[in-house]
């Protein structure tokens, strides 16, 4: 049986009558307050994860419930792993670290000119990113495998984001199948997780600052580790095919 852990609303006076204001005053302050941190040098793994704990929490203080399904997955696994998810919205970049940090380092493949953001892209480049252009796929990939085998060695985790996009849907045209390249190139495992993050909305003007939704519950499920050896040709479209159908349950 799933097992589920839930984290129930606790919304405050502002955060019920402002709840977009109220999360991006506590989400900037949190940025800086990490980013001063990196500055004198007293940033550490455990900090991320901690500041990504304060993020999910601000998420329930704005009236949203969190639905966390599975984590116990991440218990079995032989990391490094390729970690393949939809990709809904900028949610699940902020709170991954600490779904995720707790069990393993890892980084993201993300594109290059986020690590150009004031102040956020300090904090990213922390993470040692896979940073791609998105110009040239070709280039793109070689860029990817060439600095996946530094981490890897280092034991870090790599989340992969095949959309590319956000996405309220799963579109297997546009899901492609860079994490199972990775990961048969390397021989590592992959966890594939489903996300769904449309508490944040996609911003009209700048697309990584849009409406908090607090009526959208947040729901994140960790499906089954694949080891190397059952990584097939089927593989991608077995993964695509999880998403989607745990996407259909809410109707996108």
């Amino acid at each position: 049986m799933d097992k589920l852990t839930i984290l129930k609303p606790k919304q405050n006076f502002f955060s019920k009558l402002f709840p977009t204001l109220y999360f991006y005053t506590n989400l900037f302050k949190f940025f800086l307050s990490a980013y001063f941190e990196l500055i004198i040098n007293k940033f550490s793994w455990e900090d991320y994860v901690n500041y990504c704990r304060k993020i999910l929490d601000t998420v329930t203080k704005c009236g949203t419930e969190v639905v966390l399904e599975n984590l116990e997955e991440l218990k079995n696994v032989n990391y490094p792993v390729v970690f393949v998810s939809n990709h809904m919205s900028s949610l699940e970049t902020l709170i991954f670290g600490y779904i995720l940090g707790k069990y393993t380092k890892f980084t993201f493949v993300l594109k290059k000119s986020l690590l150009y953001y004031p102040v956020f892209g300090k904090i990213l480049k922390f993470l040692k990113p896979i940073a791609v252009k998105r110009k040239n796929p070709k280039e793109d990939f070689e860029v990817v495998l060439k600095e996946a085998k530094k981490l890897l060695k280092e034991k870090v985790s790599i989340v992969v984001f095949p959309q590319a996009t956000r996405s309220l849907i799963i579109d297997e045209k546009k899901f492609n199948s860079i994490g199972i390249k990775i990961a048969k190139f390397y021989k590592i495992g992959v966890v594939p997780i489903y996300v769904k993050t449309d508490f944040l909305s996609i911003g009209k003007i700048f697309k990584d600052i849009g409406k908090v939704n607090p009526k959208n519950k947040v729901y994140i499920k960790v499906f089954s580790y694949i080891p190397p050896e059952k990584i097939n040709k089927f593989t991608h479209n077995e993964i695509v095919d999880l998403l989607k159908k745990e996407n259909q349950k809410f109707i996108y």
